[in-house]
């Protein structure tokens, strides 16, 4: 039996860990307020936000990974692991510092060859959202630590404290000081700069500021696959809004980003989900010796899975056109709802991502990610550029679905190359297929939102009843989800 305090140190890591996409959801209601923030602001807005997570990956070059990872194989020698943390801190200071500065100096630059015709500056706020993102790397490595060091109190309140000044002083300063982007991207810097202090604090007390180059080395072969894949990632994830800026508008991206910034409430859920099964199925595979395949008791983890990710879909598409007019009063944004198929779609495609992705985290057989991710990058870029000059925003959405089907696809091809797929294809595969299908139609027919609730809830309910009618039933999925391992 899982002890209380485990289960509350998991309970702290997987809430903590989704603040920063529950922030971005808080803070939609005062973005998609006009009289605080014109909808072009708050377009160049997410084109600042996802320059910052670039930043954060470039600057940090997955150190992070490597500190959390050897911390515990150090921590029973205290020389060696003052000499550990004090190495890799350096490097992120050196190295983020240095990158730091060649961006600073050709930022401009780089501004003006993407988009020659439009009128983008980088200062102040393209700096100040690369210092922002040097200063968060430093901070991810700190709680990662925190994370291995098994003290989730200070990674608790760390992660609080950064919360709170990013959301007060976000929505404080766009009150005093409106239709500025002023308040937005300072919020961001203060709070990083104040969780940056406390990181370094901790690595200065804890680590010996001096390069030992036998740590070096180990970091740099271990987190340059990291780094690569890392990019790559975020390359898939934001490269759209940067296409849809350059070949669209400031407005245009503002609407887009709105609306995948909603749906991504979905992803919330999913992650809490998949926190909470990953740990059974992985012990699952630890009693079968390691076996590299599926079995009827791992498979109905993602039976559940998939059943609570589609059934939750209908839920959503109901709730959304109501609350955001409550909330949200720039009606410019009001043009995502139409979006909300399409957008739902592909986050259902992480049913079979999660379930392709276990068994490579599990057995460790992750060298052949970024490869893969290197071609759904090259893909996704062509694709969106291709399609948004056919069709607008509806390219990029479309782009986006069509990227994480193929992605899911390449990732099968690899995991059945070591590891033997024994699943139910009705409800791991047909069950999300046909409601993904429906959802993706619906967007392309261009119904009214009436229309496509009412289809939606139908094909949803009548394909769960198909699929789990001998054991649908709320004990059921309660056995699931808190059974004692």
């Amino acid at each position: 039996m899982i002890s209380k305090s485990s289960l509350k140190s998991t309970f702290i890591y997987t809430l903590v860990g989704s603040l920063p996409l529950a922030t971005s959801i808080i803070l939609l209601p005062f973005f998609g307020n006009q009289n605080l923030l014109s909808t072009s602001d708050y377009g160049m807005l997410a084109i600042y936000l996802t320059i910052s997570e670039l930043a954060r990956v470039l600057f940090i070059f997955a150190t992070d990974n490597f500190m959390g990872l050897n911390y515990v194989h150090y921590s029973s020698n205290q020389s060696q692991k003052e000499a550990f943390i004090g190495t890799s801190s350096l490097f992120m200071l050196i190295y983020g510092a240095t990158l730091l500065l060649i961006l600073s100096t050709f930022g401009q630059s780089i501004f003006d060859l993407a988009y020659p015709e439009k009128d983008i500056s980088f200062f102040p706020y393209g700096f100040a959202s690369l210092l922002t993102g040097m200063l968060n790397g430093n901070f991810k490595a700190y709680t990662t630590i925190q994370i291995y060091r098994e003290k989730p109190l200070p990674y608790f309140w760390v992660n609080i404290t950064q919360v709170f000044l990013i959301l007060s002083l976000s929505t404080v300063g766009l009150y005093l000081n409106p239709l500025s982007l002023d308040a937005p991207i300072y919020a961001r810097l203060v709070a990083s700069a104040v969780s940056f202090i406390w990181a370094f604090s901790f690595f200065i007390s804890h680590g010996k500021f001096k390069f030992k180059f036998s740590y070096l080395r180990k970091l740099l072969n271990y987190a340059a696959p990291l780094y690569i894949y890392y990019l790559l990632h975020w390359i898939i994830n934001n490269m759209d809004r940067y296409l849809i800026l350059g070949l669209i508008s400031k407005e245009s991206v503002a609407i887009y980003d709105f609306a995948v910034k909603v749906a991504m409430a979905l992803e919330l859920i999913q992650n809490g989900l998949a926190g909470a099964i990953s740990p059974k199925v992985f012990k699952l595979w630890k009693k079968s010796n390691d076996a590299p395949s599926g079995n009827i008791e791992i498979n109905k983890y993602f039976h559940v899975f998939a059943l609570i990710n589609i059934s939750i879909i209908p839920l959503f598409y109901i709730a959304l056109p109501i609350v955001i007019p409550w909330v949200v009063n720039n009606t410019e944004l009001y043009a995502s709802f139409s979006f909300f198929p399409i957008l739902f779609a592909t986050r259902a495609t992480r049913i079979w991502y999660y379930y392709l992705t276990s068994p490579i985290f599990y057995f460790q057989r992750t060298k052949v990610m970024p490869i893969i991710f290197s071609i759904v990058a090259v893909l996704q870029i062509g694709l969106t550029y291709f399609l948004i000059t056919l069709m607008g925003i509806n390219g990029a959405l479309w782009a986006n679905f069509i990227t994480r089907l193929f992605q899911s696809a390449l990732i099968f091809l690899y995991v059945r190359t070591f590891f033997h797929f024994n699943i139910n294809p009705k409800k791991i595969l047909l069950f999300p297929g046909v409601n993904i299908l429906c959802l993706a139609l619906l967007f392309a027919l261009n119904f009214n939102v009436f229309i496509n609730i009412i289809i939606l809830i139908a094909v949803t309910g009548i394909t769960s009843y198909l699929t789990y009618r001998n054991e649908i039933n709320f004990k059921f999925l309660k056995n699931i989800l808190l059974k004692k391992d």
